[in-house]
Formats: structure tokens, sequence, C-alpha cells
């Protein structure tokens, strides 16, 4: 880290850290390279006619990537709103200026393969769209003929072991007329691109992570006429996706961007960063009772597991991530592929210097002797039964309800709510209780973690943490991203929830 970027964040109170993780949102995305820094300073001191702009860069991205056209977009979540959005009204204001609200009553419909709903297909349903899942040939036939369907959505990583892949569902999309939309956001990106080489008609990449351009910038690639009623549906123009802007600089670094990432020497920096991990590695190796294996994920990016729970086995990723954290400088491991005893270390986002910090971190914090902390004996107040409170969200109190039954010291029950319901499960704390209950909303787990940290027979006070994650994004970071809210429950008469 360099000593000016410190310096920023700490005016602002903030502690940066040595990321180890992943280029990850959640982690400040990516550091830019110094040519597309220039770039975006350079933008930013003169004025252009962004229609003038949209137009260079839209022919340079078809130079650069292939693709017939492309456009520069609000991350790849905005790329994937723009390219619905294009899908359902094209460049027709009549239609543009109407989404997402539906034209004559049809009821949109996005087909995807089973098992591809992922985090960020609320951008496509952003354009009033539904999702809609099919496991095979017959039943993507039967939905065609079922549904207003506007396009197929494709989750490309996930594409050679699904049950229905891009290769089978061409043909058929082809003679219905209908577009391929791909998030291939976390996929490196190549000339030709490999999506709209392949016979689909638009694919999105995010620029502030492989490609270490601005973290508020994505690519979308593909069919001219679509991908420009996708700019049309954007900023800078009064349409649907104004609320989604994006300015020059942003445009511009992207640009720089992506021409960096063609310049440079993939084949080296692979090198460079297994060679990174085989120091790590090389590090930890002593600790005889550590399990450190080699594997690549998505991206090409090699990352080193290490397992713990032959050693420490009563120390969560938790603890790990809480002890580096309270280090100085501080560092950050990711639950990105990791388990509740273990985690992957990412060379991404690692510079040079900071590769021996970190196994030197690592080293210490396994060898310095840890104990779990002594948990006491759990509270004996008998909290089965029904419970009501309120979660105050912004707009308003919003009723939950627990149903428990304490067998010994564990909880189990449901949690209801909004017209959702899930098993609940947990154990009983010395003050009071801690559970979680599992919900699923439009392909997403939601996760509800209630800490009861006062504890009667008739009433509870504590707090709910709240967050939500696509099956291959699990962890504490995605199911706790949506902060906590205080509660106050008391003792209702049973079936009360039944009023949901």
């Amino acid at each position: 880290m360099s000593e000016e970027t410190i310096s920023i964040y700490r005016k602002l109170g903030v502690e940066p850290v040595v990321n180890c993780g992943s280029s990850r949102s959640f982690y400040g995305s990516s550091v830019m390279s110094d040519p597309v820094r220039d770039a975006i300073v350079s933008a930013s001191r003169d004025y252009v006619l962004m229609s003038e702009l949209g137009d260079a860069i839209g022919r340079r991205l078809a130079e650069l990537t292939g693709a017939e056209w492309g456009t520069v977009t609000a991350g790849s979540a905005g790329g994937l709103a723009l390219g619905a959005a294009a899908c359902v009204a094209a460049n027709d204001p009549l239609r543009m200026l109407r989404l997402p609200q539906s034209f004559a009553g049809e009821q949109r419909v996005a087909l995807t393969p089973k098992g591809q709903r992922f985090a960020y297909d609320q951008s496509i349903r952003l354009a009033g769209i539904t999702i809609v899942e099919v496991a095979d040939v017959e039943e993507f036939k039967v939905a065609l003929a079922r549904h207003h369907v506007v396009l197929v959505s494709l989750f490309g990583e996930r594409d050679a072991n699904a049950p229905l892949t891009f290769d089978e569902i061409l043909p058929i999309a082809r003679e219905a007329g209908l577009p391929i939309l791909v998030d291939a956001a976390s996929e490196p990106l190549g000339n030709p691109e490999r999506w709209t080489a392949r016979g689909a008609d638009l694919a999105v990449y995010s620029i502030g992570k492989l490609i270490r351009g601005p973290a508020a910038a994505g690519l979308l690639l593909g069919r001219k006429d679509l991908v420009q009623a996708a700019w049309f549906n954007g900023p800078p123009h009064q349409s649907f996706g104004r609320a989604m802007k994006i300015g020059k600089e942003e445009m511009v670094g992207a640009i720089a961007a992506v021409e960096q990432w063609f310049a440079r020497d993939h084949a080296a920096e692979r090198l460079n960063w297994s060679s990174r991990l085989e120091m790590v590695r090389t590090r930890l190796q002593p600790i005889n009772t550590l399990k450190l294996e080699l594997s690549e994920l998505v991206g090409g990016i090699p990352r080193l597991r290490i397992d713990w729970s032959a050693c420490q086995p009563d120390r969560s990723f938790l603890d790990l991530r809480a002890a580096l954290l309270a280090r100085r400088p501080r560092i950050l491991i990711d639950d990105y592929g990791g388990s509740e005893t273990s985690t992957m270390i990412s060379p991404f986002a690692l510079r040079d210097e900071e590769v021996t910090l970190v196994a030197d971190a690592l080293f210490e914090v396994f060898t310095s002797g840890w104990s779990p902390p002594v948990l006491a004996a759990p509270a004996v107040v008998d909290v089965s039964g029904e419970w009501a409170f309120d979660l105050d969200f912004a707009n308003g109190a919003s009723r939950h309800y627990l149903s428990l039954t304490r067998e010994s010291a564990q909880l189990v029950g449901t949690h209801a709510a909004a017209g959702s319901e899930a098993v609940v499960t947990g154990a009983m704390t010395e003050d009071g209780f801690e559970l979680q209950a599992f919900h699923t909303v439009e392909g997403n787990i939601v996760r509800f973690r209630f800490v009861a940290q006062q504890c009667s027979s008739e009433h509870l006070a504590g707090f709910v943490e709240m967050g939500a994650a696509a099956s291959h994004t699990k962890g504490p970071t995605t199911f706790g991203q949506f902060g906590q809210v205080g509660f106050t429950a008391a003792r209702v008469e049973p079936n009360s929830k039944r009023a949901l």
C-alpha cells in the first residue's frame, strides 16, 4: 500500500487492507494501472459530446474484442439491465419510456437453465422480466409455448456443467428469434470474445476485476443493433437506465483498461501469481497439520487453499479473519471458496512486497497458540413457543414470527415474515441464543441470523443480522451484507403468524 493511499483513507477514518482475498466489489474491486489512471485524469479535463464518445467507444471495442459493437456500462450489473432493456424495448421510445411496465398487458419472461440463477439477475428483472428456470430441452420448448419469452439469460461460468447448455439452447433460440444474454463478468476477455463468437447476442464483462479498470465500469458486447439500443436505454439519455449513470472518465478508463488487458503478458502474470502462492506455501509448510493445496478457480487465477481443521478445529474462519484484520497492516482473507475451517489465498490483488508480509502473518497466527473461548453454560430459560416482533426498516415496521422448540441446549423451529417461512436452527447461549433461518427469494438464499442478548420467559431482545447470496457466493461476507437491526420479541398465541 502506498503512503498516499493510506493517508487518503485514514483521513476518513478508514484503515486500508492488504488484500489476499479477491477483487470482489466488497473489497474495492481491483487496483487500476497507471495508464488507466492517466486516461481517467486526462478525460476529466475536457468536455465531449457523449453521443460521439459512445460511437467511438463502440467502434474501438469492436476492434479490440471482435464483437460487432460494445458499450461501457455502470458495472456488469448495469450491462445486464441495459442488455435486458434492449431485448424488451429496443430503441423504441414508446416502449423504452414505459419500462419496467408491461406493454399491452404482456408478462415478460427470461428463460435460464436450472441452477443458473445468480446474485445479479435482479438486474435483468429490473426491466419488468420474470425469470423462469428450465431443466432440459423439452422444458425449454414448453416454456416457449407457455410464456411471452423475451430473452434467454445464461451464467457463463456454469455452462459447462449445466443440465441445459448453451450449445443445446442456441438452435432453439435462433429458430424462435430469441436473443441470448450471457453474464461473463468474472471470465477473462478474449479476442474474439468467446460467447458472441459462439452465437450469443450479448455478453457482459466486469471492467473492475480481472481487467483492472474502473470499479464502476462494465462492458456490454455483441450485436450492434442490440448494443446500440442498450446505449439509448442508458445514460446520458433520459430513459430506463438513466439511474445507471456512467461518466466520460469511466468510459475512457474502461477502454484504456481493455487495451492494457490485451497488451499484458498473461502467461508471465500467471507464473508470477503461482510464485507468490509458492512463497506463502513454503512459509507455512513447517506447520505439519495445516493442509495446503494449490487450485484454480474461474478467471485462471491460482489459489492456495489453507485448511486448519486438523490443527485448530475449533477456530472458525471468522476467528482467523478477525485476528488478521486486527494486525497492522490489516490483512484481509476471503470466505469465497472456503469453509468454516479453510480459506483460499488469491495472489491477484497482492503486490510483490506484500507476499512475505502475508506469509509471515499467517505463520504467526497459526503458531502463536490459540484457545477457543470458554463457553459459559447456556441460559436456563425455556424459550419454546411462539414469539412476535417488529423489525424497523427504513420504510416502516415489518412483523416477524419465531416458533421455537428447545431440546437441551439446541433450538429448532420456524421463522416467518413477509409471506415467507423457513426452518430456523441454533443453540442457547449464556445470555440468550443464536439462530439462523435461510429463506429463498428469486434464486437467492436470504439469511437471518438472530442473536438474543437478553432472554426471559416472556421477552427477548437482541439483533438480527441480514444478508443474501447465490449458491456459489455463500459466506459471512454476503450473508451479513445488509447489516443489523435490533429486535424485541414478546410471546404470542400459537398460530398468530397465520395472519401473514
